[in-house]
């Protein structure tokens, strides 16, 4: 008699659990998911009170943490300095990391002043040393002595006019046998010093080929240092920007390493030998054991010593000459950087991407950037150059920015106060300071997502780095980052072009080096790398060497059923000179095991006939994405990096169930339109949307899509334009019919001004419509606005595009406030001769690395530009 009561119970309960909503929201932010910023002290002129101070600006505008960078001071301010690592600098640090933790921020710090670890305490004989060839000719008979200036021979050899090569002991005297030539390859003493240091930090860089010395500096450093164990979330080394390539056991350790000995091979060094492939060969074994001393002398090292400390390392590994995608991985915590403009529409992250994946494959959980180094002349980087180099950096798997950056400057300092060389300028007397705390909050949206997520990249692509070894050019090998596009060594390589194609193909990628290649097992017939990442195939570019532990892993992965991929051709031979024949022999045989009609030829052919796909149509209709995993969801990042609005239906390959788009620029979170396994996504340029794909009941409104048929209406009324905010001084109040620069209209000062202007003005509005699409024209440079008193936030730019919902039929009331970057008060500045350029070291270069002089700068347009439109959305 009970059984229907219980089950009508049942089906209730099915019932309203099925229409149960999940509420739409933004993931929790982290300190870490918000922007940091770092922080350099002049001349560590610091005090309670403006750091307070600063900090305090700097929490409340969205900034997270901060890496304080001590560097030289400001002319005129001597009183003030602060010794490096002396305990008043101590009590200043830890009063700062105070401070930092009770408003919730981070605090990272390099283990040295400036940049290059070294100061005052390091030795000469602790210092970098380079190699220096010299070549002598000697006839039959002749006795011959290492000249008094060569500091120390590392090593010698003879070679006479037939080729043949006898290795010299340098504390033996030597008498040729016969005519021919003399090699000696001397150790010479490099001038390295610490770059940019303040007082009490200046002195030699240490060699970073010796563990003993890095152990040696660290432990000084630290016992200097002052402070307790975990009180720093993060050591910090920037780009590698040491020039040794040599140190005082190199020989040793090339021959433990290579199994020869360097001696036999000095003329080839010096250039004296017509065999190219052999030139290549040594060049390659020089450079690998420089990269391993790089990796286990230097930044292995230094990871162990932080977490000893109980602090994590942060390292930038561009700039070594060694294989930055184990240098990358053998931090805590990888960064990369930016360093030049980012043109419109360019989408150059190639570079970028070897930060991020040595995080993917190793399974570190972030990956930083030193973000907006030169991304434009001083003065002249305007948000949406920001947004723009921003939106790179996350599509190349960034997801923890460091803007570069924020100089301390005490409140008594005249504008534009104290200011870095090589600057955005992110800083409160920038009069962009008080829109950026929307530009932060785009990033710890998107960055609280992607922190928090797992990446889902389709593909691993092998790096060759020993046809990087192999190069042309000097031993020391920077692989560093060039101002805007790809960098030297990558650029035009089959490598990059490779990957460059993927990426326009609509797949997802990391790059994998041969160590850690060596950790990845084959399950399920996916690849799983040591960090637990998951991929469908392995990808080899036209490859001229590759080790032989790297083919025997990838042909027993191919035994396995592995897809494994060969670009056009297999690998031609084996890296250096040891052993040559043998191995080159293995090569071969291993190479007749890959069956050439599965593995090898065009491979996105291959890849297609073995079922392997990207995101086809997200290519194909212009937009770039990032693809992860948040819980057991598909989430989607995908922007629009072009120059155009894009509105197009894409098929997704995950499964869409129901989507949803998350906008990081607005905080927006609506339903998207599908059609099957089809969305429609519209985005204007440089703007970006995660899209969540769930089966869970979300509450959310529909997105409202903008037609471009509708008609536009212009906004007409007489504008009032008054300056509200800025300097030097206020120019007087504006009326005008038509909208031009506000330093082509108004009085004499406007020319100068750097600030805010408010326009106003009241227009009509004739039907009932009350959505529409604002569009504010040309705006120099960024704008918050208010429609009939509502509050529709800060556009960025490059787009000036946004929806309203509260247009009224008859009178509407539309105040824009707009923002300009610094340029022309600074202009201003030089024009009139004022003495703001009072740095020591560098003192104040343009981004040409030239004196800094604005001067002769052009009159940079500010404000509303043109007409203000609205298209109503029906």
């Amino acid at each position: 008699m009970k059984t229907k009561p219980i089950i009508l119970l049942f089906f209730s309960i099915l019932f309203i659990g099925a229409c149960k909503q999940e509420s739409a929201v933004w993931p929790e932010p982290t300190q870490e998911s918000k922007p940091w910023t770092r922080w350099w002290w002049p001349g560590n002129a610091v005090d309670r009170q403006n750091i307070q101070r600063e900090l305090q600006e700097m929490a409340d505008a969205g900034i997270g943490g901060v890496e304080i960078t001590s560097i030289y001071g400001v002319k005129g301010e001597e009183d003030r300095f602060i010794e490096y690592l002396s305990p008043q600098f101590s009590e200043m640090l830890k009063f700062t990391i105070e401070q930092a933790e009770s408003l919730g921020m981070g605090v990272d710090l390099p283990p040295g002043s400036g940049w290059r670890c070294g100061g005052p305490f390091v030795t000469e004989d602790k210092g970098l040393w380079s190699l220096k060839m010299h070549v002598f000719d000697v006839n039959a008979g002749t006795q011959f002595q290492i000249p008094a200036e060569i500091e120390t021979a590392a090593a010698l050899s003879f070679v006479n006019e037939k080729g043949d090569v006898a290795v010299l002991n340098p504390d033996e005297p030597f008498t040729a046998p016969a005519k021919g030539k003399v090699y000696v390859a001397e150790r010479k003493k490099n001038h390295d010093m610490v770059k940019r240091a303040s007082d009490g930090g200046k002195g030699w860089a240490i060699d970073t080929f010796n563990e003993d010395i890095t152990e040696w500096y660290l432990n000084e450093f630290w016992n200097r240092l002052g402070i307790d164990n975990g009180k720093l979330r993060c050591f910090f080394h920037d780009s590698f920007e040491y020039s040794g390539d040599f140190t005082t056991n190199f020989t040793d350790e090339f021959k433990r390493r290579r199994g020869y000995n360097l001696a036999e091979y000095l003329h080839v060094l010096a250039g004296d030998s017509e065999d190219s492939e052999l030139a290549a060969r040594v060049k390659s074994d020089y450079r690998e054991t420089l990269s391993d001393l790089v990796l286990e002398s230097f930044i292995q090292p230094m990871t162990s010593w932080a977490n000893s400390h109980q602090s994590l390392n942060r390292n930038q590994a561009h700039g070594s000459p060694g294989n930055i995608l184990d240098l990358y991985a053998a931090c805590d915590i990888p960064e990369t950087e930016i360093f030049g403009t980012v043109a419109p529409g360019s989408v150059n992250v190639l570079v970028n991407k070897f930060a991020s994946s040595s995080a993917h494959v190793t399974g570190q959980k972030l990956v930083s950037s030193e973000s907006f180094t030169w991304l434009n002349e001083h003065w002249t980087v305007t948000p949406a150059d920001m947004m723009r180099a921003s939106n790179r950096l996350f599509l190349a798997g960034v997801n923890h920015l460091f803007f570069h950056g924020t100089c301390y400057s005490p409140a008594d300092a005249e504008w534009p106060g104290w200011l870095f060389y090589a600057s955005t300028q992110m800083n409160n007397r920038n009069p962009l300071w008080r829109e950026m705390p929307a530009l932060f909050k785009y990033i710890e949206r998107s960055q609280t997502i992607l922190q928090q997520s797992l990446p889902q990249n389709d593909l691993l692509v092998y790096w060759p780095y020993y046809d990087v070894t192999a190069s042309d050019g000097r031993l020391f090998n920077s692989l560093n980052i060039d101002k805007g596009d790809s960098s030297h060594w990558l650029r035009n390589t089959p490598f990059s072009n490779l990957a460059g194609d993927l990426l326009r193909s609509g797949f997802t990628f990391d790059y994998i080096s041969d160590k850690q290649l060596a950790n990845c097992e084959l399950v399920n017939g996916e690849f799983v790398a040591e960090g637990k990442a998951r991929y469908k195939a392995i990808l080899l570019p036209e490859t001229k060497y590759i080790p032989l532990e790297t083919m025997k892993k990838l042909v027993r992965f191919i035994e396995k059923g592995g897809k494994v991929f060969f670009d056009k051709q297999l690998p031609e031979s084996v890296p250096g000179i040891f052993g040559l024949e043998e191995r080159e022999e293995k090569l071969d045989a291993l190479k007749s095991e890959v069956d050439r009609q599965k593995h090898v030829g065009n491979v996105f052919e291959l890849l297609q006939n073995n079922g392997v796909r990207g995101e086809e149509m997200l290519a194909q209709k212009g937009f770039h994405y990032l693809k992860m995993k948040l819980g057991n969801e598909d989430w989607y990042m995908v922007l629009n990096c072009g120059t155009q609005t894009l509105d197009e239906w894409v098929e997704l390959n995950s499964e869409l169930k129901s989507c949803f788009f998350y906008f990081p620029e607005t905080g927006e979170i609506s339903k998207a339109e599908t059609n099957g396994n089809s969305l429609r996504i519209q985005l204007e340029p440089e703007r970006a949307v995660f899209i969540r794909c769930t089966d869970k009941n979300v509450n959310a409104p529909g997105f409202i899509y903008f037609e471009e048929n509708a008609e536009k209406r212009d906004v007409e009324g007489s504008w009032k334009i008054s300056f509200v905010e800025g300097g030097p001084v206020y120019p007087g109040n504006i009326t005008t019919w038509n909208l031009a620069s506000w330093t082509s209209i108004g009085d004499e000062q406007t020319t100068r001004f750097a600030g805010t202007a408010k326009y106003s003005v009241e227009f009509d509005w004739d039907d009932n419509v009350k959505f529409g699409m604002l569009n504010l024209g040309e705006v120099k440079d960024c704008a918050r606005l208010k429609l009939n008193g509502k509050n529709f936030g800060t556009l960025l730019g490059p787009s000036f595009v946004v929806k309203v919902d509260n247009l009224q039929q008859g009178k509407n009331s539309l105040e824009i406030e707009v923002t300009n970057v610094a340029a022309n008060r600074v202009r201003d500045l030089d024009i009139r001769g004022v003495n703001w350029r009072k740095f020591y070291d560098i003192n104040f270069v343009s981004i040409e690395y030239t004196p800094f002089d604005a001067s002769g700068w052009e009159v940079k347009e500010a404000g509303l530009l043109g007409d203000v439109s609205i298209v109503p959305i029906n």
